[in-house]
């Protein structure tokens, strides 16, 4: 599996293998569609730090039996007042065994709660799903 990115003018979708090295694909990927679609350089850049640390996270705490690949699916979709960004992972999420707050749960939850207006974690069928709102005035 290779990164694949599609977008059009309301939104973006990237999928890429669970490996930490195509994170900074991602982020050249919504950097580009970001300014695109006309997003204030602050809140572009907010979006971005948030995004570059759910897939991080997404890839780093992503559960899969050992050997098995995976995939992380980002979607950014505008909408009047807001840019929704949706990190999908194709394994059950996992705190690691030692320390971290279920709170946080890896997603650096505080961090995106900060920079996001809603943000929500759910986990079902498998499958973690973290959807943050982003406000936006372009």
């Amino acid at each position: 599996m290779t990164v694949t990115a599609e977008s059009s003018a309301d939104h973006i979708t990237v999928r890429l293998p669970a490996r930490a090295e195509h994170v900074v694909t991602v982020r050249n990927h919504v950097r580009v569609w970001l300014a695109d679609f006309g997003v204030a350089i602050e809140t572009a850049r907010n979006i971005v730090m948030a995004t570059d640390e759910a897939v991080t996270n997404a890839i780093d705490h992503r559960f899969r039996p050992e050997g098995e690949d995976g995939a992380v699916t980002l979607t950014l979709h505008a909408k009047a007042k807001t840019i929704v960004v949706t990190v999908a992972e194709d394994g059950s999420w996992q705190l690691p065994a030692q320390g971290n707050n279920p709170i946080d749960g890896g997603f650096n939850l505080p961090l995106l709660r900060v920079l996001a207006d809603e943000v929500q974690l759910r986990h079902s069928d498998g499958r973690s799903t973290l959807v943050a709102h982003f406000p936006h005035r372009g």
